[in-house]
Order: structure tokens, then sequence, then C-alpha cells
């Protein structure tokens, strides 16, 4: 079959989500201006379709848009000094891959409870043409990030017993009402996830300062 053809078989027998770039940044971190990173706009508004989730809501506006866009930007930086650390530490002090998938598997499952459950993400996804496979890395790239805050910047993914108590205690949390003991690993990737994001939110107001951000027309 000559190629024309099976291009055009193919483009008749499947559909094709057509996205573009919406945001384009680089910073001292990511390699500077040659090395630039983009935010997608598809997957930008999944996105802020999940901030909205976060807060109880099923449409998104221009808030949401943006504190999605701060989390992208900074978990894009944050993964890719997670991975240039585990690249480049000699083999005997390198992370234990183990130690970061639990880290991934954690705040992902955290991650979904905060957006009301796996189906709520799912009808999210579906809203902006996201595959499943789509949806599970932006959900493991926030792990990633998390483990390297942990590794390299505050510890947050292993609160003790006293701090998961005290959580508990002050209610701001969906588990009130429920024994402690039946909540606990729910309630620790609640807390897991909480702390995460307010380290990113943090680091990514300081990596506004030297990061270049192009919004795309």
């Amino acid at each position: 079959m000559a190629l024309a053809a099976l291009v055009a078989v193919l483009v008749l027998s499947a559909p094709v989500t057509v996205d573009r770039v919406a945001v384009r940044f680089y910073s001292p971190e990511t390699g500077g201006a040659e090395h630039p990173l983009f935010v997608l706009e598809r997957r930008l508004a999944f996105e802020a379709r999940l901030e909205a989730l976060s807060d109880g809501r099923t449409s998104f506006d221009d808030r949401d848009v943006a504190n999605a866009l701060d989390r992208d930007i900074g978990e894009q930086i944050l993964v890719g000094l997670a991975q240039k650390l585990i690249d480049e530490s000699p083999a005997d002090k390198r992370p234990d891959p183990r130690d970061i998938d639990k880290a991934e598997q954690d705040v992902a499952a955290g991650l979904v409870a905060r957006y009301g459950g796996r189906a709520a993400v799912d009808t999210a996804a579906a809203a902006e043409q996201m595959d499943p496979t789509e949806v599970d890395a932006i959900l493991h790239r926030a792990g990633l990030a998390a483990w390297y805050v942990d590794r390299s910047i505050t510890p947050l993914l292993h609160p003790d017993e006293e701090q998961l108590r005290e959580v508990y205690r002050t209610g701001g949390h969906p588990y009130r009402g429920q024994p402690f003991d039946s909540v606990r690993q729910q309630l620790e990737q609640w807390y897991v996830v909480e702390r995460a994001r307010v380290a990113e939110t943090a680091y990514v107001q300081s990596a506004r300062s030297h990061a270049h951000i192009v919004i795309v027309r």
C-alpha cells in the first residue's frame, strides 16, 4: 500500500485529538533557553478541571487555570531535578526505585481521593479527551515531584504517628467522625498531598523570579 493511502486509512479509521502548546517556559533548573518545556492546552484544561474538583466544583474558572498552570510548571521543574538526581547519583547512593514507586503510588492515590474518586477524574479526563495513560502520567508526575521535595527540600512523605494524630484531632480533613485506625492510611495520603501542594506552591513562587514563561497565543 502506498504511503499516502496508508496515512489516509489511519486518519479515517481512528479519531485524532488535536492539541497545541499553551505555554512555553524555561529556567536555569531546566537547562535555560536552549531546553524549553511546554504545557499543552488540553492537559492544562484537564488540570484546571482537577483544581475545580478539589474544591467540590465540576466546572473550572480562570483561577483554576492559573493554579493548574503553576502546578504544571512547578512539577515539571521538580521532576526534571528528580531525574537529574537519580541519573547522577553514584551507584552506591542511587535512590531505591521501590521508594520512588511507593511515593508515586501514594501521592496518586491521595490526589484521586482529593478529586472525589477515580470516576470523577475519568469524567474530567473524558471532557478533555485525555486517555488513562495520560491521566496516570500526570498523577505519577506529582508523586515524583513530591519525592524530590522530600529528598532535597523538606521532609513530607513520612509523617510520624503524633503528626497524624494531631492532624486527625484538628478535623481539617475529609475523614471527620471516622475512627482514626480505620482511616489512618487515607489520612496519611491526604496529609502528604496537602504538604506537597504547599511545598510546590512555595517552590513555584520562588522559581517564578528566574523562570521565563511565555503564553503561546
